[in-house]
């Protein structure tokens, strides 16, 4: 098989890309023809050794496919030869073939392409947990998502659209701030704009629940727009920036402000992953929510794509293909 692989912790241009022997399945684990992947920003972090974990090495990144089944172990019981299916991997992703587990692998609906499956599992995960579990988003509530087209961003805005809520999404351009229309936003604003916070709160009533996968001055502008009782979920830090609150900003109007870490719920808690699979399965196919492509790049381009992802060129889900 072609793939990426890492052989010591480096940039994504020091990766190598090489013919490797094809991997066989374990008796509780499946091989998957890939036909597409999904690009993640963590994979960046992976490569440079700069993640919450550490692979050994050498290694294939990439966390997410989409393809066939081409073998499975004699454990497998959820999945036969030649079913189309979606599987985080959580490495070996970049690759023709990858091997997945019978728990994080999942059958996609019919109307789903390769390309939306290899896009969909690691977003819409998040968001969902992010959304629903972590900031128990209620109908006629108002959601502000930032950094509205990225993966995270247009699937929070989906989501939440589902759910009944009033949405407002931040983004840095034009470009963007119509994706997220797009996706469903009621009102976008440019977070560029220092003003967008009190914005909020004197034209728009303030807000119930925050998304933020940018942190740094975004999430401090963000404790300023809301609401009582308002909950702000904490998903990352795409800016560089981790910021530091004033605990007095969380007592004054009795904010919560929680983690989202979705990588504890796919290792140990698949009851509830479960859960969260179904209904987005349900909602896709009800055509509430549908991933956002940016674009497709052949598997050999997999360094430009990780780039375009890394450098905020993109929105929504950058996908590689095999030819």
């Amino acid at each position: 098989m072609k793939a990426f692989v890492v052989e010591k912790w480096c940039e994504p241009e020091e990766m190598v890309f090489t013919e490797m022997e094809d991997p066989n399945p374990g008796d509780d684990e499946i091989l998957i023809d890939t036909k597409a992947i999904g690009i993640n920003f963590p994979d960046l972090l992976l490569i440079q050794g700069k993640y919450q974990t550490r692979p050994k090495r050498p290694f294939v990144p990439g966390a997410e496919v989409a393809g066939v089944v081409a073998k499975i172990g004699k454990n497998i019981k959820k999945f036969k030869i030649g079913d189309r299916v979606s599987a985080i991997t959580w490495l070996g992703g970049y690759a023709d073939k990858a091997i997945s587990t019978e728990k994080h692998t999942y059958l996609m609906p019919d109307s789903m392409s390769f390309e939306e499956g290899a896009g969909f599992h690691v977003i819409y995960q998040s968001s969902y947990f992010g959304v629903v579990e972590r900031a128990k988003l209620q109908a006629g509530e108002t959601l502000l998502v930032h950094a509205g087209a990225g993966g995270i961003g247009t699937s929070s805005i989906q989501i939440g659209k589902a759910l009944g809520a009033r949405v407002i999404a931040t983004a840095g351009s034009d470009e963007k701030l119509e994706i997220a229309k797009k996706c469903g936003a009621d009102i976008v604003l440019n977070y560029n704009d220092a003003t967008w916070s009190k914005k909020i709160r004197k034209e728009y009533g303030g807000v119930d629940v925050v998304i933020d996968p940018v942190g740094g001055d975004v999430l401090q502008k963000s404790l300023l727009c809301t609401n009582f009782e308002g909950r702000i979920v904490v998903v990352g830090f795409t800016s560089g920036k981790i910021a530091e609150v004033a605990s007095n900003m969380l007592l004054l109007n009795n904010i919560s402000l929680v983690g989202l870490f979705w990588n504890l719920y796919a290792q140990n808690h698949l009851d509830r992953i479960e859960k969260a699979v179904d209904t987005l399965h349900g909602w896709f196919v009800e055509g509430k929510i549908r991933p956002v492509l940016f674009k497709t790049y052949d598997l050999s381009e997999a360094v430009t794509a990780l780039r375009d992802v890394t450098s905020r060129k993109s929105y929504g889900k950058a996908i590689l293909k095999i030819s």
